[in-house]
């Protein structure tokens, strides 16, 4: 306990982190599984294009789907910078793949530095808060993440940054009884921003909006009190203040309206389907669009149970969160989670939610409790924006398609953080069993979880052409290999 309390351990969660990552980075050739060539494609495209707006579709785009209506593009218009200036020095794609990977895991490890602030402000020990942090670096589908080229690895930082500002914008509302104009701004701005990164990110700019009118009702009451406390923090700010908010607040809402809203007056969805932007014919060459709409053509008639959707939707992200693949070379090649990380997050996931709802009142009378009610409203909502948009796609195609157990990262450190109080609170007098449930669920994800399920799940064919990354990663599976249960099953827990 004394170890993990100790604010210089997260140093060691950090180098753990990075060096997972980097490891999975300096092995996995280009294009690795989770969109590589996709999202590099773009970051071309913009390196030759000084402004984010398209006027039409660009030239030989169309493998990218409707890029000109696209809001998730902030994050290719961004790294499309550090990609020009690399690309001044050298031309070789490998090199300019590897260095883009670093600045994903330096982004990723920014969100979870960032993470590690939020969390502290339930009021959990910074050993507790530590212990989430070791157990989310050692899920595999975390390193796996943050080494490749992806908009996720800046969506996690921006939705730490999103939740700490709210956190700390309640907490001037309630200790210093001041409505801070400024932060709430600067919240917009980022939220704004947030969801120019990916559109995954509007389900939790609703969550943080419906916590910030409740919070702003619970303390005044009346839409002209909170008017009037908006108009006094303006006032109290200062005329460089006042100016660069107000540059920031349009600019942001600029690139949102000029994607969302355009999306929203032009074809009635704030992400339209490729084909409602372009031609079949355009739209045939990028490749999830023409899947579904294959799967669509052949879906007639066919049953659309929820219950029966709910089950493959929970074994598909527990499988993509413990699993290994590879890229389009190998043709997505899949292997299954090993045994003793994967199945133990089962169980350990299911006493932690039994846990929540058992010590809830605990809970929020222990710790922080306007943050722990952000904790469950945020997850909450955006877990089940992502169940329902996975089963309108299930209704249209019949198949359970894009399932990923990434799209979970940016909302799993608060759930872990819940899951760990709850059960810390259930056993609160019993340090011994609280110690050695820390230490079995660390070891179990050890024990093959983290880089080790790529390392141990790959071969030959995932690595870059170099004697190095082959060797490196031989001598592992020759070492871990045979002590790791499952190892010599690749396949196990799929159908």
């Amino acid at each position: 306990m004394a170890v993990l309390g100790n604010p210089r351990f997260f140093r060691v969660i950090l180098a753990l982190l990075v060096l997972q990552a980097s490891w999975i980075a300096l092995s996995g050739r280009y294009p690795m599984a989770f969109d590589e060539d996709f999202h590099l494609g773009i970051i071309r495209l913009y390196a030759h294009h000084l402004s984010p707006f398209w006027g039409t579709q660009p030239k030989n785009a169309d493998t990218f789907g409707a890029v000109a209506r696209d809001p998730s593009y902030l994050y290719q218009y961004l790294m499309s910078f550090p990609y020009r200036l690399i690309s001044l020095f050298t031309g070789d794609q490998t090199i300019q793949v590897l260095i883009l990977r670093a600045i994903d895991i330096g982004l990723f490890a920014g969100g979870v530095a960032l993470y590690r602030r939020l969390l502290m402000k339930t009021g959990a020990s910074t050993a507790m808060v530590h212990a989430c942090l070791l157990v989310f670096v050692l899920i595999p589908i975390t390193p796996l993440l943050a080494a490749q080229i992806n908009y996720d690895n800046l969506l996690l930082p921006m939705t730490a940054l999103a939740l700490l500002m709210t956190v700390n914008f309640d907490a001037l509302l309630v200790k210093k009884k001041r409505l801070d104009t400024g932060l709430l701004l600067q919240l917009l701005i980022v939220c704004l921003l947030s969801s120019l990164v990916k559109y995954a990110f509007l389900p939790l700019f609703a969550a943080i909006f419906g916590f910030i009118v409740v919070r702003l009702w619970q303390r005044y009451r009346s839409i002209k009190a909170v008017w009037s406390r908006l108009s006094l923090g303006w006032r109290r700010l200062g005329g460089w203040a006042r100016v660069g908010l107000v540059v920031a607040l349009i600019l942001a809402a600029g690139l949102f309206v000029q994607r969302y809203g355009v999306n929203l007056v032009r074809y009635h969805e704030p992400v339209p389907d490729c084909g409602q932007a372009l031609s079949v014919k355009e739209c045939s060459q990028y490749g999830p669009w023409i899947r579904n709409y294959n799967l669509e053509l052949a879906n007639i008639g066919g049953k659309h149970s929820p219950l029966t959707f709910t089950a493959d939707w929970l074994y598909g992200m527990w499988l993509r969160t413990f699993f290994a693949v590879d890229g389009p070379a190998t043709n997505f090649q899949t292997r299954g989670p090993l045994a003793v990380p994967g199945l133990s997050a089962i169980f350990f996931a299911a006493a932690g939610l039994i846990a929540i709802a058992a010590a809830a009142p605990k809970l929020l009378r222990r710790y922080n409790a306007p943050v722990l009610w952000l904790f469950m409203a945020a997850p909450l909502v955006y877990v089940g924006a992502l169940w329902l948009d996975d089963y309108k796609a299930f209704a249209q195609t019949g198949q359970a398609v894009a399932i990923n157990g990434r799209y979970l990262v940016p909302v799993l450190l608060p759930m872990l953080l819940l899951m760990g109080a709850a059960v810390g609170e259930l056993i609160k007098n019993k340090v011994a069993l609280k110690l050695g449930l820390l230490t079995a669920a660390v070891l179990c994800l050890a024990w093959g979880g983290g880089a080790l399920t790529y390392i141990l799940r790959s071969n030959d064919a995932w690595y870059w052409p170099s004697p190095v990354a082959r060797t490196a990663n031989h001598a592992v599976q020759r070492v871990l290999g045979p002590i790791t249960p499952g190892y010599r099953q690749p396949t196990q827990f799929m159908h």
